[in-house]
């Protein structure tokens, strides 16, 4: 019998029921059944704690299948896997399949080597392939079916992963490694893939940024990515590169630990594969036709819809009519709890709301990292942004309506989504109620990170991120009353004239978000632009005036109003560092900002209206915040991705334990690409694992002008009597 998704979905679910009760209450000692078997382990970090963690487990001697405890159960018919440049084992066992790894995690058990191979290619909507299956499930961990049918619009030009949208789902264990071998089919096309929550210690040549930890990926060759995972949570890849993310290369990473090591466990039965709400924004012309914009036709790049799990449907704003094509369907049984993993893939400047009719969310984990509990009606995220919410399936069995309602520019154009909750037994295929439309949408209760709101106010119905508590205790050192370092950030848009921007021989970078206004993006009055090689492994290579910062500029910026040049901010190694970041040019939209490498507590979050805050008074900052916004939080929450209120400011502080080279950049396309972002560098280049064995290498081509006509190569012999 060949197991598809639906039947590991279903043996899942047997076998995380079965961990409930008891699986993980094993013995340890000299009668278990892992007494002959040797003791290892592996390190994991909490991010929260700001602390590293020892697992044990016990190496298994089957031959067959590295997890002995889940083979006693499920029989997967484990495949050899033909890796290449492998032979059939690796020094940690042999490779699994993306479907052996999507496994319920158990304590003292064997971490796997999880294997995956994605092409990446050109690929369209509605095609061929749709006319022999549709796919049926929410996991994709793998797909049989080649058919992407989207919101129903024909789409051409599309890059995909394995012609599936979303890409393949990494699900896999806390301490498995993750190898994947990405080929790169894409013609005339450069791309790299970024982790997007994964900590990369020891593996920092691997978090896929251009120019930045790798060179980009040529067409026609494949490039292996190899990285432990070491923290737990919802997270995602995605293509960093160009607009490739925008064009369809993003995909779930989910890293589950045992479930007696979740400190939420009590609160949920189920945490299923096919339990990702995977959200993403669609435009229905080519991303390259709104960059950088144009001037009277389809101008700005607000997205056309939104997608849940790759699926919707599509109203056209002149006749009404809507599309066909599925929703996306999340079926439950009445009287459990499930575990929803919300993944804002989004590319374009739009938050969103998304709110379940008749239930409200118990939000548990945010970017990966655990939370208490905090009980909510409409969760809103920003790009990159992720929330693990329970959802009690205690109402009535039937059919409810999941509404994904965008926000800020997606708000003017009534731009929203829709997909279903099913209770089984449920007779209907779409629910009673009449479709949502966008305003005024479903009720919205209390609303979790509403845009631009930094509960300064005592209203009941707004939770603020600064609201939450991590479960873990914080590092001493998160709680002690100033930083190491203070680095201050003001982010804005530098708004060219045209004599200015068409200057001859000058070819600054622009975008343009409504007529007539090109503008790009800095931070600092520096506008971010790639080193010429990557900073990790070539940065001999790179042009010394290339390399900036405030207190550093390159001579040809000293007369300049913005300075284009690769903006570095470099730390001690394991100095404690707050962010001021503050929107110094505030038009209404809230941006959120990723870093790489770390997450960061939320120590403040307030209007600048407020707190006047600058790089003068930056090393109060937080003081100042505190008299603004009285409040006692001993457990800040830690984020990877923050949004900033419009005319705000954060104050986020991290333990600089990570050596690296690590973006921190707003996470809409548009302002990443023009220059909203900057690098720190955390230690020195000895801090660093070396510099991998045969890495590619990538730079600048300027030899010496060759005035004499270059000569032949030397025949070779076999060719001389020729």
């Amino acid at each position: 019998m060949i197991l598809n998704q639906t039947h590991l979905s279903i043996i899942y679910l047997i076998v995380n029921f079965l961990t409930i009760y008891n699986v993980h209450s094993k013995r340890l000692d000299g009668n278990d059944e892992f007494s002959s078997n040797e003791a290892d382990e592996f390190k994991v970090y909490s991010r929260s704690s700001s602390r590293w963690k020892i697992h044990t487990y016990f190496k298994d001697n089957d031959d067959d299948y590295q997890n002995a405890n889940f083979n006693n159960r499920v029989n997967f018919n484990r495949k050899r896997i033909s890796v290449p440049g492998q032979n059939h084992t690796n020094p940690s066992g042999k490779f699994s399949t993306p479907e052996e790894c999507a496994r319920p995690c158990e304590a003292n058990t064997q971490p796997l080597t999880c294997y995956y191979h994605w092409t990446f290619e050109y690929y369209h909507t509605l095609g061929g392939a749709c006319e022999l299956c549709q796919p049926t499930t929410n996991t994709s961990i793998y797909s049989d079916c080649q058919c992407i049918e989207a919101d129903g619009v024909d789409l051409s030009g599309i890059i995909v992963a394995n012609r599936m949208y979303p890409g393949p789902a990494i699900q896999i264990c806390l301490g498995d490694l993750v190898v994947v071998d990405v080929k790169n089919m894409v013609p005339g096309n450069e791309i790299t893939i970024h982790w997007h929550g994964i900590y990369q210690k020891n593996w920092q040549h691997y978090d896929g940024v251009p120019y930045l930890t790798q060179c980009p990926i040529p067409e026609a060759t494949t490039f292996r990515y190899q990285w432990r995972a070491q923290n737990i949570g919802s997270h995602f890849w995605h293509a960093h590169t160009g607009l490739h993310k925008a064009q369809g290369l993003d995909g779930a990473i989910i890293i589950r630990q045992p479930r007696q090591d979740d400190p939420n466990q009590k609160l949920y039965d189920v945490d299923g594969l096919d339990t990702i709400v995977f959200l993403s924004d669609v435009l229905h012309r080519s991303p390259v036709d709104h960059f950088p914009g144009t001037t009277y036709k389809n101008v700005g790049q607000v997205p056309d819809n939104f997608l849940i799990n790759g699926k919707g449907q599509w109203t056209d704003p002149v006749t009404g009519n809507i599309t066909t094509t599925p929703l996306a369907v999340f079926n439950v049984q009445q009287g459990l709890r499930y575990r929803f993993r919300i993944i804002n893939a989004f590319s374009l400047g739009c938050p969103a709301h998304l709110i379940i009719q008749n239930h409200n969310l118990t939000i548990i984990s945010v970017d990966g990292e655990d939370v208490r509990p905090q009980l909510v009606t409409t969760v809103t995220t920003f790009s990159a942004e992720r929330v693990d919410v329970i959802l009690n399936a205690n109402q009535s069995i039937g059919t409810y309506w999941i509404q994904l309602r965008g926000l800020s520019g997606c708000s003017n154009h009534n731009v929203q989504q829709l997909a279903i909750l099913r209770y089984m037994g449920s007779d209907l295929s779409t629910p009673y109620a009449n479709r949502p439309v966008h305003t005024p949408g479903l009720p919205r209760g209390v609303i979790f990170n509403e845009v631009n709101h930094v509960c300064d106010d005592d209203s009941d119905n707004m939770i603020c991120i600064k609201d939450l508590q991590s479960s873990e205790p914080v590092h001493e050192k998160i709680l002690k009353r100033k930083s190491d370092v203070q680095v201050f950030l003001a982010f804005s848009f530098y708004v060219y004239d045209n004599e200015d921007l068409f200057k001859p021989n000058t070819y600054q970078r622009f975008v343009v978000p409504k007529p007539h206004m090109s503008l790009t993006a800095t931070v600092n009055n520096i506008s971010y632009i790639n080193p010429s090689s990557p900073l990790i492994s070539q940065l001999d290579d790179v042009p010394q005036d290339q390399i900036c910062n405030s207190t550093n500029l390159p001579a040809r910026c000293l007369n300049m109003t913005i300075c284009p040049c690769t903006h570095v901010v470099h730390v001690p190694l394991d100095a404690v560092v707050d962010i001021i970041l503050i929107d110094a040019d505030p038009i209404g939209i809230s941006h959120p900002f990723h870093l790489h490498g770390f997450g960061y507590h939320v120590m403040g979050q307030g209007l600048l209206s407020n707190v006047n805050l600058s790089e003068a008074n930056k090393k109060i900052a937080l003081e100042l915040d505190r008299k603004a916004y009285p409040r006692t939080n001993n457990r800040p929450p830690t984020k990877d991705t923050l949004a900033i209120a419009s005319g705000g400011y954060t104050i986020v502080r991290f333990i600089a334990d990570n050596p690296g080279w690590w973006f921190y950049h707003c996470h809409f396309l548009s302002h990443l690409y023009n220059g909203m972002g900057l690098i720190f560098r955390v230690g020195e280049q000895e801090d660093l694992p070396p510099t991998p064995e045969n890495f590619p290498r990538c730079g600048n081509y300027v030899p010496e002008v060759n005035t004499s006509t270059p000569k032949p190569r030397k025949k070779l012999k076999q060719y001389q009597n020729i």
